[in-house]
């Protein structure tokens, strides 16, 4: 079988194109539209960021809730420091109860943000937590839970104000 020249160059064109076209393509992007700045601040369990104050025990700087952007879809991202303070062996996490535009409430546990001071002395973990991509997200309310040594059955110390879409 043989193919004419005019049929090789009628494929090769749209093959050329196509391909063209891939090496233009842009990946998805992602812009902050609003960054909410607070703190949890409850005895011996903290969310913010930046060290904590000598006197007070709190930090001194706030968390970040970033609402990021991404191809119409919100991304709500919490970014700061989980901090134990003079609490041997307790435990703390955070989560993200975000509520959607139909209002149905989900909560969203950062697994990562899981720890447990092993002493009495200060301790802190970074918190990047980005559990939902949405384009339906009404609001966030993050909450700072604790446990107690020995035992994961965590409760809320303290919790944020709701943070709504830009």
């Amino acid at each position: 079988m043989r193919i004419s020249r005019t049929a090789t160059r009628l494929l090769a064109v749209p093959l050329v194109v196509c391909a063209l076209g891939l090496v233009g393509a842009s990946p998805a992007q992602a812009a902050v539209q609003r960054t909410d700045r607070f703190s949890i601040t409850e005895r011996h369990f903290d969310f913010g960021d930046g060290d904590l104050g000598n006197i007070s025990g709190d930090p001194k700087a706030d968390g970040r809730l970033e609402w990021d952007l991404v191809n119409g879809t919100w991304e709500p991202r919490l970014l700061g420091r989980v901090y134990i303070n003079n609490a041997s062996g307790e435990c703390v996490r955070v989560q993200m109860v975000v509520t959607y535009q139909n209002g149905v409430v989900v909560t969203y546990t950062d697994n990562a943000s899981d720890f447990c001071a092993p002493n009495g002395k200060t301790w802190y973990h970074e918190v990047d937590f980005t559990p939902v991509s949405s384009a339906y997200v009404a609001n966030v309310v993050v909450r700072l839970q604790s446990a107690p040594a020995g035992g994961w059955s965590f409760t809320t110390e303290g919790a944020s104000a709701p943070y709504f879409t830009p």
